[in-house]
Protein backbone atom coordinates (compact mmCIF):
# COMPACT_ATOMS: atom_id res chain seq x y z
CA UNK A 1 0.00 0.00 0.00
CA UNK A 2 1.50 3.55 -0.69
CA UNK A 3 1.42 5.46 2.01
CA UNK A 4 -1.50 7.75 2.39
CA UNK A 5 -1.87 11.59 3.26
CA UNK A 6 -5.09 12.04 5.95
CA UNK A 7 -6.30 14.91 7.32
CA UNK A 8 -8.87 13.45 10.41
CA UNK A 9 -11.57 15.92 11.13
CA UNK A 10 -12.80 15.37 14.96
CA UNK A 11 -14.82 17.62 17.50
CA UNK A 12 -13.48 14.68 20.54
CA UNK A 13 -9.42 13.93 20.27
CA UNK A 14 -7.74 12.47 23.34
CA UNK A 15 -7.32 13.66 25.94
CA UNK A 16 -10.38 14.63 26.15
CA UNK A 17 -12.35 11.45 27.87
CA UNK A 18 -15.33 9.76 25.58
CA UNK A 19 -15.42 6.95 22.99
CA UNK A 20 -15.56 9.22 20.08
CA UNK A 21 -12.00 10.55 21.43
CA UNK A 22 -10.75 6.71 22.06
CA UNK A 23 -11.92 6.01 18.68
CA UNK A 24 -10.34 8.90 16.89
CA UNK A 25 -6.93 8.40 19.00
CA UNK A 26 -6.44 5.17 18.38
CA UNK A 27 -7.21 5.23 14.68
CA UNK A 28 -4.57 8.34 14.45
CA UNK A 29 -2.09 6.33 16.47
CA UNK A 30 -2.71 3.38 13.92
CA UNK A 31 -2.52 5.12 10.84
CA UNK A 32 0.61 6.96 11.82
CA UNK A 33 2.52 3.68 13.41
CA UNK A 34 1.54 1.86 9.97
CA UNK A 35 3.39 4.81 7.88
CA UNK A 36 0.57 7.02 6.81
CA UNK A 37 1.20 11.01 7.23
CA UNK A 38 -1.75 11.10 9.52
CA UNK A 39 -3.12 15.35 10.41
CA UNK A 40 -6.05 15.68 13.02
CA UNK A 41 -8.27 18.65 13.09
CA UNK A 42 -9.76 18.97 16.68
CA UNK A 43 -11.48 21.64 19.10
CA UNK A 44 -9.80 22.30 22.15
CA UNK A 45 -11.04 23.44 25.49
CA UNK A 46 -13.95 20.96 25.28
CA UNK A 47 -15.44 20.61 28.61
CA UNK A 48 -14.99 17.29 29.58
CA UNK A 49 -12.67 15.40 31.61
CA UNK A 50 -9.22 15.79 29.83
CA UNK A 51 -8.02 11.86 31.46
CA UNK A 52 -7.58 10.45 28.48
CA UNK A 53 -3.99 8.99 27.38
CA UNK A 54 -2.96 10.36 24.48
CA UNK A 55 -0.96 7.98 21.64
CA UNK A 56 -0.02 10.71 18.91
CA UNK A 57 2.52 13.35 18.59
CA UNK A 58 0.73 16.44 19.47
CA UNK A 59 2.82 18.17 16.82
CA UNK A 60 0.44 16.68 14.16
CA UNK A 61 -3.13 18.51 16.08
CA UNK A 62 -4.38 20.87 15.04
CA UNK A 63 -6.91 22.24 18.09
CA UNK A 64 -8.82 25.11 17.45
CA UNK A 65 -11.07 27.67 19.86
CA UNK A 66 -14.76 27.22 19.57
CA UNK A 67 -17.89 29.93 20.05
CA UNK A 68 -20.23 28.33 22.40
CA UNK A 69 -23.77 29.25 20.38
CA UNK A 70 -25.38 28.54 24.16
CA UNK A 71 -23.59 31.53 26.05
CA UNK A 72 -26.33 33.66 25.27
CA UNK A 73 -29.01 32.00 26.31
CA UNK A 74 -26.83 31.07 29.51
CA UNK A 75 -26.50 35.10 29.59
CA UNK A 76 -30.01 35.67 29.29
CA UNK A 77 -30.89 33.09 32.19
CA UNK A 78 -28.13 35.11 34.59
CA UNK A 79 -30.21 38.36 33.32
CA UNK A 80 -33.75 37.08 34.15
CA UNK A 81 -32.43 35.36 37.52
CA UNK A 82 -31.49 39.06 38.83
CA UNK A 83 -34.22 40.56 37.70
CA UNK A 84 -36.60 38.23 39.88
CA UNK A 85 -38.13 35.73 37.48
CA UNK A 86 -35.78 32.98 39.39
CA UNK A 87 -35.38 29.67 38.93
CA UNK A 88 -38.42 28.03 37.94
CA UNK A 89 -40.11 28.14 35.06
CA UNK A 90 -38.27 31.41 33.46
CA UNK A 91 -38.73 32.65 29.55
CA UNK A 92 -34.97 31.83 28.93
CA UNK A 93 -33.98 28.59 27.97
CA UNK A 94 -31.98 26.46 30.01
CA UNK A 95 -28.16 26.14 28.79
CA UNK A 96 -28.05 22.72 25.88
CA UNK A 97 -24.98 20.46 26.55
CA UNK A 98 -23.12 19.56 23.95
CA UNK A 99 -25.12 15.99 24.03
CA UNK A 100 -28.04 16.58 25.88
CA UNK A 101 -29.53 14.55 28.31
CA UNK A 102 -32.78 12.50 26.94
CA UNK A 103 -36.09 12.84 29.89
CA UNK A 104 -37.30 9.41 30.20
CA UNK A 105 -39.95 8.05 27.98
CA UNK A 106 -42.39 8.57 31.10
CA UNK A 107 -41.10 12.21 32.16
CA UNK A 108 -42.80 15.10 31.57
CA UNK A 109 -40.55 18.14 30.78
CA UNK A 110 -40.77 21.04 32.43
CA UNK A 111 -41.28 24.61 30.95
CA UNK A 112 -37.83 25.93 30.63
CA UNK A 113 -36.76 22.10 29.54
CA UNK A 114 -39.16 22.60 26.74
CA UNK A 115 -37.62 26.46 26.02
CA UNK A 116 -34.31 24.65 26.21
CA UNK A 117 -35.56 22.33 23.53
CA UNK A 118 -36.68 24.68 21.32
CA UNK A 119 -33.50 26.99 21.45
CA UNK A 120 -31.84 24.31 20.69
CA UNK A 121 -33.24 22.63 18.08
CA UNK A 122 -33.22 26.45 16.52
CA UNK A 123 -30.05 27.64 17.83
CA UNK A 124 -28.12 24.72 17.64
CA UNK A 125 -27.62 23.59 14.11
CA UNK A 126 -26.41 20.92 13.16
CA UNK A 127 -25.60 20.52 16.72
CA UNK A 128 -23.78 22.49 19.77
CA UNK A 129 -20.83 22.31 18.42
CA UNK A 130 -21.75 24.71 15.15
CA UNK A 131 -19.81 27.45 16.83
CA UNK A 132 -16.64 25.30 16.29
CA UNK A 133 -17.45 25.84 12.53
CA UNK A 134 -15.68 28.86 11.56
CA UNK A 135 -12.51 28.18 13.12
CA UNK A 136 -12.45 24.98 12.35
CA UNK A 137 -12.32 26.35 8.29
CA UNK A 138 -9.63 28.72 8.42
CA UNK A 139 -7.25 26.38 10.56
CA UNK A 140 -8.18 23.59 8.61
CA UNK A 141 -7.34 25.20 5.25
CA UNK A 142 -4.02 25.80 6.33
CA UNK A 143 -3.50 22.57 7.48
CA UNK A 144 -4.62 21.29 3.91
CA UNK A 145 -2.42 24.14 2.20
CA UNK A 146 0.72 22.99 3.97
CA UNK A 147 0.03 19.22 3.90
CA UNK A 148 -2.22 18.84 1.09
CA UNK A 149 -3.96 15.30 2.43
CA UNK A 150 -5.09 12.98 -0.12
CA UNK A 151 -7.97 12.16 1.40
CA UNK A 152 -10.40 13.81 4.61
CA UNK A 153 -11.78 11.47 6.86
CA UNK A 154 -14.56 13.59 9.09
CA UNK A 155 -16.00 11.81 12.12
CA UNK A 156 -19.11 12.21 13.73
CA UNK A 157 -20.98 13.10 16.53
CA UNK A 158 -21.14 15.93 16.05
CA UNK A 159 -21.75 16.55 12.52
CA UNK A 160 -20.44 20.10 12.64
CA UNK A 161 -17.67 17.78 11.61
CA UNK A 162 -19.06 17.08 8.57
CA UNK A 163 -19.73 20.40 7.59
CA UNK A 164 -16.28 21.26 8.13
CA UNK A 165 -14.93 17.50 5.94
CA UNK A 166 -17.30 18.50 3.02
CA UNK A 167 -15.88 22.12 2.90
CA UNK A 168 -12.51 21.43 3.25
CA UNK A 169 -12.93 18.73 0.64
CA UNK A 170 -14.28 21.04 -1.72
CA UNK A 171 -11.63 23.88 -1.62
CA UNK A 172 -9.04 21.28 -1.21
CA UNK A 173 -10.30 19.35 -4.78
CA UNK A 174 -9.48 16.31 -2.64
CA UNK A 175 -12.05 13.17 -1.73
CA UNK A 176 -13.81 13.27 1.55
CA UNK A 177 -14.78 10.52 4.10
CA UNK A 178 -17.62 10.75 6.23
CA UNK A 179 -17.92 8.46 9.37
CA UNK A 180 -21.50 7.87 11.17
CA UNK A 181 -19.92 6.40 14.83
CA UNK A 182 -24.20 6.93 15.74
CA UNK A 183 -27.07 7.71 13.58
CA UNK A 184 -27.77 11.56 12.65
CA UNK A 185 -31.04 12.03 10.78
CA UNK A 186 -32.49 9.15 12.14
CA UNK A 187 -31.09 8.78 15.47
CA UNK A 188 -33.78 7.07 18.08
CA UNK A 189 -32.34 8.33 21.09
CA UNK A 190 -32.98 12.04 20.28
CA UNK A 191 -36.23 12.10 18.12
CA UNK A 192 -36.68 16.08 17.05
CA UNK A 193 -39.95 17.40 16.28
CA UNK A 194 -40.97 17.40 12.60
CA UNK A 195 -39.22 21.07 11.39
CA UNK A 196 -35.99 20.03 13.21
CA UNK A 197 -35.91 16.07 11.16
CA UNK A 198 -36.90 17.91 8.36
CA UNK A 199 -33.17 20.23 8.43
CA UNK A 200 -31.29 17.43 9.85
CA UNK A 201 -32.36 15.04 6.70
CA UNK A 202 -31.95 17.90 4.10
CA UNK A 203 -28.56 18.79 5.59
CA UNK A 204 -27.21 15.10 6.00
CA UNK A 205 -28.12 14.03 2.23
CA UNK A 206 -26.36 17.23 0.75
CA UNK A 207 -23.50 15.94 2.87
CA UNK A 208 -23.83 12.18 1.75
CA UNK A 209 -23.82 13.46 -1.86
CA UNK A 210 -20.65 14.72 -1.40
CA UNK A 211 -18.89 11.97 0.25
CA UNK A 212 -16.59 9.45 -1.98
CA UNK A 213 -17.78 6.91 0.87
CA UNK A 214 -18.99 6.63 4.20
CA UNK A 215 -17.99 4.78 7.90
CA UNK A 216 -20.18 3.45 10.42
CA UNK A 217 -19.83 1.05 13.29
CA UNK A 218 -21.86 -1.77 12.27
CA UNK A 219 -23.25 -3.92 9.35
CA UNK A 220 -26.80 -3.42 9.67
CA UNK A 221 -26.25 0.51 9.74
CA UNK A 222 -23.99 0.29 7.01
CA UNK A 223 -26.73 -1.61 4.37
CA UNK A 224 -29.33 1.23 6.19
CA UNK A 225 -26.96 3.61 4.45
CA UNK A 226 -26.06 1.57 1.02
CA UNK A 227 -29.77 1.85 0.10
CA UNK A 228 -30.02 5.18 1.18
CA UNK A 229 -27.38 7.10 -0.13
CA UNK A 230 -25.99 4.72 -2.97
CA UNK A 231 -22.43 4.98 -1.68
CA UNK A 232 -19.02 2.71 -0.71
CA UNK A 233 -19.48 1.93 2.92
CA UNK A 234 -17.02 0.48 5.19
CA UNK A 235 -18.35 -1.11 8.16
CA UNK A 236 -15.28 -0.82 11.15
CA UNK A 237 -16.31 -1.68 14.69
CA UNK A 238 -14.55 -0.08 17.61
CA UNK A 239 -12.37 -2.84 18.48
CA UNK A 240 -10.13 -2.88 21.47
CA UNK A 241 -6.34 -2.25 22.10
CA UNK A 242 -4.09 -4.92 23.13
CA UNK A 243 -1.54 -3.37 24.60
CA UNK A 244 -4.28 -1.89 27.17
CA UNK A 245 -4.73 -5.59 27.68
CA UNK A 246 -1.77 -7.02 28.49
CA UNK A 247 -3.62 -10.39 30.20
CA UNK A 248 -6.86 -11.57 30.30
CA UNK A 249 -8.76 -10.53 34.02
CA UNK A 250 -8.50 -12.59 36.75
CA UNK A 251 -11.81 -11.71 38.46
CA UNK A 252 -12.85 -11.13 42.05
CA UNK A 253 -11.04 -13.31 43.82
CA UNK A 254 -10.70 -11.08 46.91
CA UNK A 255 -14.02 -11.29 47.77
CA UNK A 256 -17.04 -14.21 47.84
CA UNK A 257 -19.45 -11.89 46.12
CA UNK A 258 -20.14 -11.92 42.95
CA UNK A 259 -18.69 -8.78 41.37
CA UNK A 260 -20.83 -7.38 38.86
CA UNK A 261 -19.51 -4.35 36.86
CA UNK A 262 -20.66 -1.72 34.18
CA UNK A 263 -18.68 1.08 32.81
CA UNK A 264 -20.02 3.49 30.74
CA UNK A 265 -23.14 6.03 30.46
CA UNK A 266 -26.56 4.62 30.52
CA UNK A 267 -29.97 6.49 29.77
CA UNK A 268 -33.05 6.86 31.93
CA UNK A 269 -35.71 4.43 29.89
CA UNK A 270 -33.33 3.01 27.69
CA UNK A 271 -30.49 1.05 29.25
CA UNK A 272 -32.19 -0.66 32.06
CA UNK A 273 -30.70 -2.66 34.99
CA UNK A 274 -34.11 -3.64 36.19
CA UNK A 275 -34.34 -6.87 34.86
CA UNK A 276 -30.63 -7.70 36.62
CA UNK A 277 -31.99 -5.51 39.66
CA UNK A 278 -35.30 -7.98 39.85
CA UNK A 279 -32.85 -11.41 39.64
CA UNK A 280 -30.79 -10.14 42.69
CA UNK A 281 -34.13 -9.59 44.54
CA UNK A 282 -34.88 -13.32 43.60
CA UNK A 283 -31.56 -14.70 44.74
CA UNK A 284 -31.81 -13.48 48.40
CA UNK A 285 -29.00 -14.03 50.59
CA UNK A 286 -28.11 -17.36 48.72
CA UNK A 287 -25.85 -15.74 46.27
CA UNK A 288 -24.11 -12.77 47.60
CA UNK A 289 -23.70 -10.23 44.81
CA UNK A 290 -22.45 -6.25 44.57
CA UNK A 291 -22.96 -4.53 41.53
CA UNK A 292 -20.51 -1.53 40.43
CA UNK A 293 -21.57 1.21 38.30
CA UNK A 294 -18.70 3.25 36.97
CA UNK A 295 -19.23 6.88 34.98
CA UNK A 296 -22.99 6.79 35.83
CA UNK A 297 -24.21 9.24 38.22
CA UNK A 298 -25.91 7.66 41.40
CA UNK A 299 -29.39 9.90 40.37
CA UNK A 300 -29.31 7.18 37.11
CA UNK A 301 -29.14 4.11 39.33
CA UNK A 302 -29.56 4.25 42.48
CA UNK A 303 -33.77 4.92 42.38
CA UNK A 304 -34.37 1.96 40.06
CA UNK A 305 -32.32 -0.36 42.90
CA UNK A 306 -34.81 1.27 45.72
CA UNK A 307 -37.56 -0.20 43.67
CA UNK A 308 -36.67 -3.76 43.78
CA UNK A 309 -34.81 -3.32 47.01
CA UNK A 310 -31.48 -4.17 46.48
CA UNK A 311 -29.99 -0.46 46.93
CA UNK A 312 -27.65 -2.34 49.51
CA UNK A 313 -25.91 -3.94 46.84
CA UNK A 314 -25.06 -1.12 44.37
CA UNK A 315 -23.08 1.23 44.27
CA UNK A 316 -22.55 3.92 41.25
CA UNK A 317 -19.78 6.39 40.92
CA UNK A 318 -19.26 9.54 38.51
CA UNK A 319 -16.55 9.63 35.91
CA UNK A 320 -13.43 7.58 36.44
CA UNK A 321 -9.97 8.08 34.27
CA UNK A 322 -9.83 5.32 31.52
CA UNK A 323 -7.19 3.42 32.69
CA UNK A 324 -9.22 2.81 35.80
CA UNK A 325 -11.80 1.63 34.26
CA UNK A 326 -9.98 -0.94 32.09
CA UNK A 327 -8.52 -2.23 35.34
CA UNK A 328 -12.47 -2.26 37.15
CA UNK A 329 -13.43 -4.42 33.91
CA UNK A 330 -10.77 -7.26 34.72
CA UNK A 331 -11.12 -7.01 38.32
CA UNK A 332 -14.87 -7.85 37.53
CA UNK A 333 -16.34 -11.29 38.23
CA UNK A 334 -19.05 -10.56 35.47
CA UNK A 335 -19.25 -7.77 33.31
CA UNK A 336 -22.80 -6.05 32.44
CA UNK A 337 -23.90 -5.11 28.76
CA UNK A 338 -26.84 -3.47 28.02
CA UNK A 339 -28.84 -1.88 24.84
CA UNK A 340 -32.19 -0.15 24.60
CA UNK A 341 -34.77 -3.19 23.90
CA UNK A 342 -36.38 -2.16 21.28
CA UNK A 343 -35.97 -2.79 17.73
CA UNK A 344 -34.61 0.75 16.61
CA UNK A 345 -31.29 -0.44 18.37
CA UNK A 346 -30.65 -3.20 15.79
CA UNK A 347 -27.02 -2.03 15.00
CA UNK A 348 -26.12 -0.23 17.48
CA UNK A 349 -22.68 -1.58 18.66
CA UNK A 350 -21.11 0.20 21.64
CA UNK A 351 -17.14 0.43 21.90
CA UNK A 352 -17.61 -1.24 25.55
CA UNK A 353 -18.60 -4.23 24.06
CA UNK A 354 -14.60 -4.91 22.82
CA UNK A 355 -13.64 -3.87 25.50
CA UNK A 356 -15.23 -5.92 27.34
CA UNK A 357 -14.20 -8.83 25.33
CA UNK A 358 -10.81 -8.07 25.56
CA UNK A 359 -10.92 -8.58 29.65
CA UNK A 360 -12.19 -11.97 28.73
CA UNK A 361 -14.73 -11.76 31.92
CA UNK A 362 -18.26 -13.65 31.16
CA UNK A 363 -20.78 -10.72 30.20
CA UNK A 364 -24.19 -10.51 31.02
CA UNK A 365 -26.13 -8.38 28.57
CA UNK A 366 -29.60 -6.75 28.70
CA UNK A 367 -31.65 -5.57 26.66
CA UNK A 368 -32.37 -6.05 22.51
CA UNK A 369 -32.34 -9.82 22.21
CA UNK A 370 -31.89 -10.13 18.75
CA UNK A 371 -29.49 -7.06 17.99
CA UNK A 372 -25.49 -6.97 17.02
CA UNK A 373 -23.95 -6.92 20.66
CA UNK A 374 -26.23 -9.92 21.64
CA UNK A 375 -25.20 -12.11 18.07
CA UNK A 376 -21.67 -11.66 18.99
CA UNK A 377 -22.12 -12.30 22.66
CA UNK A 378 -23.80 -15.27 21.43
CA UNK A 379 -21.66 -16.76 19.00
CA UNK A 380 -18.57 -15.86 20.71
CA UNK A 381 -20.15 -17.96 24.03
CA UNK A 382 -18.69 -14.94 26.14
CA UNK A 383 -21.72 -15.03 27.74
CA UNK A 384 -24.96 -14.52 28.47
CA UNK A 385 -27.67 -12.13 27.01
CA UNK A 386 -31.54 -12.56 28.10
CA UNK A 387 -34.35 -10.09 30.32
CA UNK A 388 -35.95 -12.84 32.29
CA UNK A 389 -35.14 -12.01 35.67
CA UNK A 390 -35.83 -15.59 36.26
CA UNK A 391 -33.06 -17.07 33.62
CA UNK A 392 -30.54 -14.18 34.80
CA UNK A 393 -31.10 -15.72 38.65
CA UNK A 394 -30.31 -19.15 37.16
CA UNK A 395 -27.38 -17.66 34.83
CA UNK A 396 -25.91 -15.99 38.32
CA UNK A 397 -26.23 -19.06 40.47
CA UNK A 398 -24.12 -21.06 37.97
CA UNK A 399 -21.66 -18.32 37.85
CA UNK A 400 -21.34 -17.67 41.80
CA UNK A 401 -21.20 -22.08 41.80
CA UNK A 402 -18.25 -21.72 39.72
CA UNK A 403 -16.72 -19.26 41.92
CA UNK A 404 -17.46 -21.11 45.05
CA UNK A 405 -16.05 -24.42 43.83
CA UNK A 406 -12.79 -22.85 41.90
CA UNK A 407 -12.02 -20.32 44.01
CA UNK A 408 -12.74 -17.90 40.86
CA UNK A 409 -14.56 -17.63 37.43
CA UNK A 410 -11.87 -18.23 34.61
CA UNK A 411 -11.25 -15.80 31.99
CA UNK A 412 -12.86 -16.38 28.70
CA UNK A 413 -10.67 -17.88 25.57
CA UNK A 414 -8.67 -15.63 23.79
CA UNK A 415 -10.86 -16.73 20.90
CA UNK A 416 -13.58 -14.58 22.14
CA UNK A 417 -11.59 -11.19 20.89
CA UNK A 418 -10.16 -13.14 17.37
CA UNK A 419 -10.15 -10.50 15.01
CA UNK A 420 -11.58 -7.92 17.13
CA UNK A 421 -8.45 -5.71 17.56
CA UNK A 422 -8.36 -2.00 16.52
CA UNK A 423 -5.47 -2.98 14.22
CA UNK A 424 -7.61 -5.28 12.70
CA UNK A 425 -10.43 -2.93 12.32
CA UNK A 426 -8.48 0.08 11.31
CA UNK A 427 -6.47 -2.01 8.54
CA UNK A 428 -9.94 -2.54 6.59
CA UNK A 429 -10.71 1.30 6.81
CA UNK A 430 -6.67 2.16 5.97
CA UNK A 431 -7.54 0.07 2.79
CA UNK A 432 -11.13 1.78 1.75
CA UNK A 433 -9.28 5.10 2.08
CA UNK A 434 -6.68 4.05 -0.27
CA UNK A 435 -9.45 3.23 -2.34
CA UNK A 436 -11.22 5.96 -2.17
CA UNK A 437 -7.77 8.11 -2.89
CA UNK A 438 -7.40 5.79 -5.92
CA UNK A 439 -10.71 5.99 -7.08
CA UNK A 440 -10.48 2.03 -6.72
CA UNK A 441 -14.19 0.03 -7.38
CA UNK A 442 -15.32 0.71 -4.17
CA UNK A 443 -18.58 1.19 -6.00
CA UNK A 444 -18.52 -2.28 -7.11
CA UNK A 445 -18.78 -3.59 -3.46
CA UNK A 446 -22.37 -1.65 -3.07
CA UNK A 447 -23.66 -2.67 -6.29
CA UNK A 448 -23.18 -6.45 -5.28
CA UNK A 449 -24.11 -6.46 -1.53
CA UNK A 450 -20.07 -6.55 -0.66
CA UNK A 451 -18.60 -4.94 2.25
CA UNK A 452 -15.47 -4.16 3.70
CA UNK A 453 -15.08 -5.51 7.23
Amino acid sequence: MRPLKILIVTWYFPPTNTMGALRLGKLAKYLNRAGHDVRVLSARDIPRPQSLPQDFPEERVTRTRWFDVNAPSRWLARVLRRGGTGGGGGGAPAPVPTTPSPAGPNERPSLRARLSQLYQNLINFPDAAAGWIPPALAAGGRESRAHRPDVILASGPPFSTLIVGALLAWRAKVPWVAEFRDRWADDPYYPPPGYRAWMESRCERWLVRRAAGLVTVSEPWAEAYRRTYAKPVCTVYNGFDPDDFTEAGAGAVDTDALVIVHTGRIYPGRRDPTPLFQAVRELGADVPVRIIFLGVPAERVMPLARACGVEHLVEARDHVPYAQSLAAQCAADILLFMQWNDPREQGNVPGKLFEYLAARRPILGLGLEDGVPAGIIRERDAGFFGNDPVAIAGRLRAWRKEKTTAGRIDPLPESVCAGLSRDDQFEVLARFLEQIRDGGPCAAHVASGEAYG
